[in-house]
């Protein structure tokens, strides 16, 4: 039994979803944090931020950048919360699964604030390699073998890429969606319904993720048993952020304060219309290269927007209504209730895009298209590492 134990893992290791995985997890994520550690070094922190100092080398600093200390201080010391402080930042706002795995992480390598920052870093790079490896099977279904691995490279080196090294849920998002439609076009939905319960518990919009998989079981054509197994697995994401809000009612008296608190980070329903017609009548007036020179990290981040937007269409023609309501349901709410605050880095996670980008381009340009991604993607990850509010 170990001797066949032994074949079997031998043959996933050497298999090409794995390897391919491997590799592009290596040495992406190595490059990003190498390049943020020479951006902090070379150029500096912008002189207006206030960065975490908990050890005494920027090396060790270099993870402690922005929302990673909410996820360590939850992975430390779990939920708080203030009542009578609605306009107070407080963690309630942050979904349990990727602090829970860093804590566990952590006990395991010794529980000091050092073993957080590792178990952090160790829990984003494996779980996108786990990501990278649905991707190409998810991907395998759809177009041919050296378009899946295209596909792989333009998602791991997309200039929004670099939360997949960082104490962010890019990664946690983006494995269990992909395990959730994998396992689900598969028709193994206990797994599907173990990935999409990890996604609901992952984010605050973990729970849209239901919408897309029912219709992927509408577009599979179930009946009978099969067909409520689906279903089941399908709303495991709702459920899940379901048990989540039972447990902040608990603990401050109604069960979507988690969502009420994102007001405190600057997020209120504004309407796409308002987001459009301001971006515009600046560029009218003013015109695209003064946009550009005043409102930069806005442009960035418009950019991924539109690349998401256009792609939608031929995504879902090309491969599944599915996909396509997954993109826009990710992206379109965000946009209304917080403008373009962060919609680079939620662009990242809209797999789709990539699968439908590297069936479009032809062969002999596919690797210059991932060069500049990458190229791009480490001037993110300088303004980033260096405390620039791109994100």
């Amino acid at each position: 039994m170990i001797g066949h134990l032994r074949q079997q893992i031998g043959a996933w290791a050497r298999s090409h979803d794995v390897t391919t995985a491997a590799t592009v997890t290596l040495f992406t994520r190595t490059a990003i944090l190498l390049v943020g550690y020479l951006a902090v070094s070379i150029i500096g922190n912008v002189s207006s931020a206030k960065p975490f100092f908990e050890f005494g080398s920027d090396l060790f600093n270099l993870q402690l950048r922005w929302d990673a200390g909410w996820y360590l201080q939850l992975a430390r010391g779990g939920y708080d919360f203030q009542r009578g402080s609605p306009h107070l930042q407080q963690n309630i706002a942050f979904f349990p699964a990727y602090p829970v795995t860093v804590r566990t992480l952590a006990l395991l390598f010794g529980n000091s604030m050092g073993s957080y920052v590792l178990a952090a870093t160790v829990a984003s790079i494996a779980f996108f390699f786990v990501a990278l490896v649905y991707l190409y099977r998810l991907s395998r279904q759809h177009v041919a073998p050296d378009v899946s691995e295209t596909t792989v490279w333009l998602l791991a080196t997309y200039p929004f890429a670099l939360f997949y090294g960082a104490i962010y849920t890019e990664s946690l998002f983006l494995a269990g969606t992909l395990g959730a439609f994998y396992f689900m076009r598969e028709g193994r939905y206990v797994r599907a319904g173990v990935w999409g319960m990890v996604v609901g518990l992952a984010r605050p919009n973990g729970m849209l993720l239901s919408l897309p998989l029912a219709l992927c079981v509408l577009e599979l054509h179930l009946r009978g048993r099969q067909r409520l197994k689906a279903v089941c697995a399908a709303a495991m994401p709702g459920i899940a952020m379901l048990g989540f809000s039972a447990y902040i009612w608990q603990l401050t008296g109604s069960p979507f304060t988690w969502a009420a608190n994102h007001a405190a980070w600057g997020r209120h329903y504004t309407g796409l219309v308002g987001l459009v017609i301001d971006r515009y009548q600046y560029i009218s007036i003013y015109g695209l290269p003064a946009y550009v020179n005043h409102r930069p990290y806005d442009f960035l981040n418009g950019v991924a927007v539109l690349l998401v937007l256009a792609s939608a269409w031929p995504v879902a023609r090309r491969f599944s209504i599915a996909y396509a309501v997954f993109m826009l349901i990710n992206i379109l709410p965000p946009l209304s209730a917080g403008g373009l605050l962060s919609a680079g880095r939620l662009t990242a996670v809209l797999f789709p895009t990539f699968l439908w980008l590297g069936s479009v381009i032809p062969q002999p340009h596919r690797q210059g298209w991932i060069a500049g991604f990458a190229a791009l993607q480490a001037f993110n990850a300088a303004l980033f590492y260096t405390w620039r509010e791109l994100f």
